[in-house]
């Protein structure tokens, strides 16, 4: 039993300890001040102050490295947004009579000069004390409009300090006596503080400053007392300033943004004008030897009910010359179409579950359907499409819509380029304008005309939003794309008296991938399912079982749109899988963030 209470009582220990250290470990550095904080500075005859700065750093007992310190290099100048008003220091000694490290580090970053005092690997408690000196130029405002004097102007405590400041002082020594002085405190120096001027120097002082509060001292001097110690500006770069919008820079941007957008719907009704033959029927393919004149139609020619598929034209090649796009309803009808030929089976195993397996088809095959087979089936002779999923079919999809827009444009000629490679080509295209509107606005913006950009950026976002539209069909694929037309019509329109059957043929079947393809599917079985109640159709699917129910026309559509989604799904899957990589690979990961303090 003893025993036990050890153990509890170690358990116990080891949990207090987990919730009291990360208190501890924010609670550093929260009772942190600066008791003291002195400052004695002499400004020269051209603008030049020097300053010697001693604070009392009290850490109590949270152990600390040392103080840091930030200068901002450039400030914002009141009603003048183009200009910066630049400040130039350099860092000296800086020493700690307390014997704590005064090692220094500095950094630039974001127009601000940080200055780290102390090292790693020492901490400290208690006060100690630091001494810092260094130059500062661009505190002068030489004959003050509202003045009239050569005014020192001085944020000596900045408001940016993290811990408090019982008390600053600041004592000031100029070349010339002070005509007037003033301090003033708080977040936005509005306050108020002690002030004293005599002959050539002034004292300033203020208790409770730093968190958020400042201190801000100013000294006036008779006018012409600096010489050259005019401020410092650059070039203050912003949207105002870079695009203005002008009666010249918005009349330049005009005109070329319509010249640009009036070139880009040129090129898009060249390319997306399809080539015909010149008085033959639409649908109409010359015969062998026969000649013909090739042009383009002015106006698109009526559609004609066409009963049977363009001859020798798969559902999936016919969905990619349609809208020039193989998307995955036209793998989905591609795979389909290759089961209602026999080269593989389709088994449904549970509501949102398929298993497919090869089987041997009588009819010839092209290419890209032995390499979507073959991919499919890489793993033997069947495949689920849970299966689908792996990574190892990640290219499956994006193969064969390749395979398929080279088959339409290089080996039936049915496009006059491949379609995919122009919409790539004029996507990268409008990409590139964007990029060069982007940078030549940047770059006339330096003068003030950085609204010229802006007209090629409209004219690239235009290219990107009309990529589609590039890519025209030859005659061959205009007459072919009449025909599959008139053939979506039938399928889309038809009803049951007018099926026409073919001997030998289940036309229900042969017909579904080209249904699935137009998006018809459910309304062609309706069709037949009607047949079917009169008597006049039976239905025969051996490359389909169904699930539970054997086959039912009732689910059949429904079922088969699902079989579409789900592998579209899987396959969708099995490529997200194999992007990104291993957080064990290294290279970042989720989140992050910083922190403050030394």
């Amino acid at each position: 039993m003893k025993r036990l209470w050890s153990v509890l009582a170690a358990l116990l220990l080891g949990l207090v300890s987990l919730v009291l250290v990360p208190v501890q470990a924010r609670a550093n550095g929260e009772n942190w001040r600066i008791t003291e904080y002195t400052v004695e500075a002499a400004v020269d005859a051209h603008g030049t102050t020097s300053v010697h700065l001693a604070l009392s750093f009290d850490f109590g007992n949270d152990p600390g490295h040392g103080p840091y310190l930030t200068f901002p290099l450039r400030q914002a100048i009141a009603n003048d947004p183009d200009h910066w008003r630049m400040l130039d220091m350099t860092i000296g000694p800086v020493s700690s009579p307390s014997g704590a490290d005064a090692a220094v580090q500095t950094e630039t970053k974001d127009g601000n000069l940080l200055v780290r005092v102390g090292s790693q690997g020492r901490t400290f408690t208690g006060v100690q004390t630091y001494q810092v000196n260094y130059t500062i130029r661009g505190l002068i405002a030489p004959q003050q409009a509202q003045s009239g004097l050569d005014e020192f102007n001085w944020n000596a405590v900045g408001p940016g300090w993290e811990v408090p400041i019982d008390s600053a002082k600041v004592t000031l020594t100029g070349p010339a006596a002070i005509s007037r002085a003033s301090c003033f405190s708080g977040d936005s120096f509005s306050i108020p503080c002690d002030a004293v001027a005599s002959g050539d120097s002034a004292t300033y002082s203020v208790t409770q400053v730093g968190n958020g509060s400042g201190m801000q001292v100013v000294a006036g001097f008779p006018a012409g007392t600096f010489t050259g110690a005019e401020a410092r500006l650059e070039r203050r770069y912003s949207v105002g300033n870079m695009f203005p919008v002008t009666p010249w820079t918005a009349g330049i941007a005009g005109v070329l943004s319509a010249l640009g957008l009036a070139a880009v719907l040129r090129r898009t009704r060249r390319s997306a004008r399809d080539q015909v033959y010149l008085g033959l029927t639409p649908g109409v393919v010359p015969a062998p030897g026969q000649e013909a004149n090739i042009g383009h139609e002015a106006h698109a020619a009526p559609v004609a009910v066409q009963f049977t598929p363009p001859q020798g034209a798969r559902p999936g090649e016919l969905g990619t010359l349609t809208d020039a796009t193989a998307d995955n309803r036209d793998i989905s009808a591609t795979i389909i179409d290759l089961a209602v030929r026999g080269h593989l089976s389709i088994t449904q195993t549970g509501r949102r579950d398929w298993t497919f397996t090869r089987q041997n088809g009588a009819d010839q095959l092209v290419a890209y359907e032995s390499q979507l087979l073959n991919r499919l089936f890489s793993a033997g002779g069947q495949v689920t499409t849970d299966d689908l999923k792996d990574s190892s079919y990640s290219g499956l999809l994006s193969d064969t819509k390749g395979a398929l827009h080279r088959r339409v444009a290089t080996e039936l000629k049915w496009f006059t380029a491949n379609p995919a490679t122009v919409r790539a080509l004029a996507l990268a295209a409008g990409v590139g304008l964007v990029a060069l509107g982007v940078g030549i606005g940047f770059l006339f913006g330096l003068f003030g005309w950085g609204l010229v950009g802006v007209a090629g950026v409209i004219t690239g976002l235009a290219v990107m939003a009309m990529n589609n539209h590039f890519g025209s069909r030859t005659a061959t694929g205009s007459a072919v794309l009449a025909q599959t037309r008139g053939f979506e019509l039938y399928l889309r329109t038809a009803e049951a008296d007018q099926i026409r059957f073919e001997e030998g043929i289940d036309v229900f079947s042969r017909y579904l991938p080209y249904a699935i393809m137009f998006g018809v599917a459910e309304r062609w079985t309706k069709v037949f399912s009607q047949l079917a109640d009169e008597g006049r159709y039976t239905f025969n699917t051996p490359w389909y079982y169904g699930y539970g129910y054997g086959f039912s026309y009732t689910h059949f559509a429904s079922s088969l749109d699902s079989l579409a989604s789900t592998m579209s799904s899987s396959l969708q899957s099995a490529t997200a899988a194999t992007s990104g990589g291993s957080g064990f690979s290294g290279g970042g990961g989720f989140g992050g963030g910083g922190g403050g303090g030394w």
